[in-house]
């Protein structure tokens, strides 16, 4: 017999679907090509990873640059990272990968900068913090960019670090509209669906009226004890008090009234909205996600 969870899911997966963020548009031939790419088990792994790049003329610039071999090359790759679990697998295949593109500089820099679009890109269906790490362990400490380049990237290096999924969820301070403030930490809920959004985007929005009207949704919610957190964290507290008829009076709804989570990288909150699930215990279990990976997690975890 079918759970009630199950049969919810049915019922909203096309829903949820066409739920959107400002960090949600992207072609669709990349869609096509990363679904093809998902249906292909990864036999031999590391050895396909290792030597990804042997054949690839990194000297050649016309070639990297491309679309249809260079960049094509660098998505099939990255979707090969993405779906290996080991860190050092990772790390080895972008050094290799890397040190080989590094004998050209213009191709070394063509390649850093599609690693950036694709993996850390608020735009991208690519985007995974997992895979973007090896990239910028290796630009920390590669002999090809000076002491300032490398730099440049630990500020970022030191946000993908942050609320991964496993640890505890960084705690923050928010204000209500009575004028209390809480934490994170004080949620009760079985699951704490965290969304920092924008007033000014319209993607928070639809996202945002997509939880609050839809039936569906908010049973599946109801069910499975998911508290729903909205953070405004953009300091603008006329905009965020403007806001709250757009959301639900079951959530709660908060402000980051001392600008903190944006003054101390609390969060990368580089689009809008950004999306995390938590446990009872705030451990992140989802970061960076979408509501239909939500969906999809609670169907696959309660059915």
């Amino acid at each position: 017999m079918k759970s009630p969870i199950f049969s919810l899911w049915l019922s909203i997966c096309v829903i949820a679907l066409f739920c959107c963020s400002c960090k949600d548009k992207t072609k669709g031939k990349q869609k096509s090509e990363l679904a093809q790419q998902n249906e292909k088990p990864l036999n031999a792994a590391d050895s396909t990873l290792f030597h990804f790049w042997d054949k690839f003329a990194m000297q050649d610039t016309a070639q990297v640059r491309n679309p249809e071999k260079g960049e094509q090359q660098l998505a099939d790759f990255i979707q090969l990272l993405a779906q290996t679990p080991d860190s050092a697998t990772r790390d080895k295949a972008v050094d290799l990968m890397l040190d080989k593109a590094k004998v050209n500089r213009t191709s070394f820099d063509y390649f850093v900068k599609q690693y950036e679009h694709y993996l850390y890109d608020g735009n991208s269906p690519m985007r995974n913090d997992i895979v973007y790490e090896s990239v910028l362990r290796y630009l920390i400490k590669t002999d090809v960019l000076s002491d300032l380049e490398k730099e440049a990237y630990r500020p970022t290096y030191k946000l993908v670090l942050r609320n991964k999924e496993g640890q505890t969820a960084e705690d923050f301070s928010y204000e209500l509209a009575d004028g209390k403030k809480q934490k994170l930490s004080e949620t009760k809920a079985k699951y704490t669906f965290l969304i920092f959004y924008d007033p000014d985007c319209s993607h928070c929005k639809e996202t945002i009226h997509q939880l609050r009207d839809t039936p569906q949704l908010v049973q599946l919610f109801t069910q499975l004890q998911v508290q729903v957190l909205a953070i405004d964290p953009w300091g603008d507290r006329t905009k965020w008090k403007n806001y709250q008829t757009e959301l639900s009076y079951q959530w709660i709804n908060g402000f980051d009234s001392d600008s903190k989570i944006l003054s101390f990288n609390l969060y990368d909150l580089k689009a809008s909205p950004t999306i995390y699930l938590l446990d009872e215990n705030k451990k992140v279990l989802l970061k960076d996600t979408y509501l239909q990976q939500v969906i999809a997690y609670f169907v696959k975890t309660n059915s």
